[in-house]
């Protein structure tokens, strides 16, 4: 994620040094909308892999057992059980792109 973020960076610069205004101001819209979405993205990502629900989805479905959070362009699901005190225990947590898991963690 590190090496994407780098990559917008420079993106920026060299649409600063060589564009005309219009074209700066449309690509400099492009690349921050870019760099939000890939801080989002890793922001769950990092979530995920450390065994915790998404923060950024715009709806979930939730059946005994399982939810499934929607996030823009991923998708996560976390199954999970009940404790003897009624409290949820998540089994495991899966995040999905384009159908490809791409973050993962079981218990």
């Amino acid at each position: 994620m590190i090496g994407i973020f780098v990559l917008l960076l420079i993106a920026m610069l060299l649409v600063a040094k060589f564009c005309t205004k219009t074209i700066k101001v449309v690509l400099s819209v492009i690349i921050v909308l870019a760099t939000l979405y890939f801080a989002v993205l890793s922001i769950d990502i990092n979530r995920v892999e450390s065994f915790r629900e998404p923060i950024f989805n715009i709806g979930h479905y939730e059946e005994t057992g399982l939810i499934e959070y929607k996030g823009l362009g991923y998708r996560t699901i976390v199954k999970y059980t009940f404790t003897v005190d009624g409290q949820r225990k998540i089994n495991s947590i899966e995040m999905y792109m384009f159908d490809k898991c791409i973050a993962g963690a079981i218990e």
